[in-house]
């Protein structure tokens, strides 16, 4: 009977044992490095060998995920705004890389080097096409994927990327977003609705309020129970599911490293606002954009 009893309770406790490892696999630390760095402007070989010091430095630490500003590679030439006078020609002919170009190489060779993953900015030529673009290298140098800025602002050359992906790595599900394609909430909903635990967001501009960055991407964690990285050459910092900004390095005249810890456990996605919705109601959200003129 003890025998009978303990064949017809082992699957349960197996599956009990497998829920329970799987629970715990679940969770996830990591330090983060983000790079809060004034990018040379238009020097690519500058930026690459400060970028290697500061990644030496992070890994170092303890960090296996770097992150660098928007277009840190060049020192974001595609935009008018910040680089006059430019033209979409001169970038594509004197400022760009393509994902595979001996940058990349280097960014690829240094992430296998140090076992960590690296996201990277920089302008992307892709055949005919001017991108604002993210890659990310995993630990052992591979090409993770890459991510394209889908909200480009009026005036600025680059293509619109088109495309809001989410990254299986070894540190957890890894969405990105660059600079202003944080500000439509709806870009971070789809993240997370397609298992981003936390979104990395690279940018570069003007020093911003703190309504423009951190309350913004503390309302974007909170709302979607999801951790924020956050860097630009000004601000960067992290915040948890619970809306709070554990780290931060905030200055306009000191480059830095801002080193942040993610705790991926089941604080993740477990908000009402996320899990109770009513997406039949949600039809004008994809409705074409209503002219202002």
């Amino acid at each position: 009977m003890t025998r009978r009893l303990i064949r017809m309770i082992a699957p349960a406790i197996a599956a009990l044992a497998a829920l329970s490892l799987t629970v715990r696999a679940a969770d996830r630390t990591f330090v983060v490095a983000a790079l809060k760095v004034m990018p040379a402007t238009g020097d690519k070989a500058t930026n690459l060998a400060r970028f290697e010091q500061y990644a030496r430095q992070a890994a170092a630490a303890g960090a296996e995920l770097i992150v660098t500003p928007e277009c840190y590679l060049d020192g974001y030439m595609g935009s008018p705004t910040f680089r006059p006078g430019m033209t979409r020609a001169k970038v594509m002919q004197e400022h760009t890389e393509s994902i595979d170009g001996p940058a990349l190489k280097k960014v690829a060779a240094l992430a296998r080097e140090l076992k960590v993953h690296i996201l990277f900015g920089f302008s992307e030529r892709r055949g005919d096409g001017l991108f604002n673009t993210i890659a990310l290298f995993l630990s052992d140098g591979t090409l993770g994927g890459r991510y394209s800025k889908s909200h480009p602002l009026p005036g600025e050359l680059y293509d619109v990327g088109g495309e809001l992906p989410v990254f299986d790595t070894a540190l957890g599900r890894m969405g990105v977003l660059i600079c202003f394609d944080r500000q439509p909430p709806e870009n971070a909903r789809i993240l997370a609705l397609k298992g981003a635990q936390f979104i990395v967001v690279p940018a570069f501009g003007k020093k911003r309020e703190p309504m423009d960055e951190d309350v913004m991407m503390q309302s974007r964690a909170h709302e979607n129970g999801i951790y924020i990285i956050y860097t630009s050459q000004h601000n960067a910092f992290v915040a948890g599911p619970d809306g709070v900004i554990s780290s931060q390095a905030r200055s306009d005249d000191c480059d830095m490293l801002m080193f942040g810890r993610v705790v991926l456990d089941e604080r993740i996605h477990d908000r009402g606002s996320y899990r109770v919705r009513h997406p039949e109601l949600y039809g004008p959200l994809v409705a074409p954009a209503a002219s202002t003129r």
